[in-house]
């Protein structure tokens, strides 16, 4: 970790964006990393806790990069949803955490275990998660970056497809009931 990293804990937010099983590539404006925007309630007692202890150690961060002196144009990872033109960040803030690398995804047991494949979180699921906050100086741009470590799962909200469009069905197949040593 760097020498000017200071690593926070999120409270529990919701998930936006979100490339967590596999880094964003192949689209216009992908980057190649893996990221997740974080939507915090503003009226929220512990999101505002946080904000201020973000907003310190952000100003901490550049502090020590730029000797007491950050520039004027610094740019930060975390933005008020308000400023946005979309409805459902009104009353948010919003976090952007970035890493080239897969981040830890957790549950939510007693130590945490490793989540299996398939079982990511997405956007729309309640999640917490851990960063680094970085100040950077990349093609003319100064700033603080957050940069994701690991991912907790809090709730599954996202379960893709609309699964729960349908209920059981009795006799109908299911998961449980194939045999991956059966010769086909």
């Amino acid at each position: 970790m760097a020498a000017n990293a200071k690593k926070l804990i999120s409270p529990v937010c919701t998930a936006a964006y979100a490339w967590l099983a596999k880094p964003d590539e192949g689209q216009e404006y992908s980057d190649g990393k893996y990221k997740v925007t974080l939507l915090l309630d503003k009226d929220d007692k512990e999101t505002k806790s946080f904000i201020k202890k973000l907003e310190a150690a952000s100003d901490e961060a550049a502090s020590e990069k730029w000797q007491d002196k950050p520039p004027k144009t610094l740019r930060y990872c975390y933005k008020d949803g308000d400023e946005k033109d979309k409805e459902d960040f009104e009353g948010k803030w919003m976090l952007v955490a970035k890493t080239k690398y897969r981040p830890g995804m957790l549950d939510c047991s007693e130590p945490p275990k490793s989540l299996g494949e398939g079982n990511e979180p997405a956007s729309g699921d309640l999640i917490k998660a851990s960063f680094a906050l970085i100040a950077y100086e990349a093609g003319g741009q100064k700033g603080v970056a957050a940069q994701l470590r690991n991912v907790q799962l809090i709730e599954k909200r996202n379960l893709g497809n609309n699964q729960d469009d349908f209920g059981s069905y009795d006799g109908g197949f299911t998961v449980e009931a194939v045999d991956d040593d059966d010769d086909f």
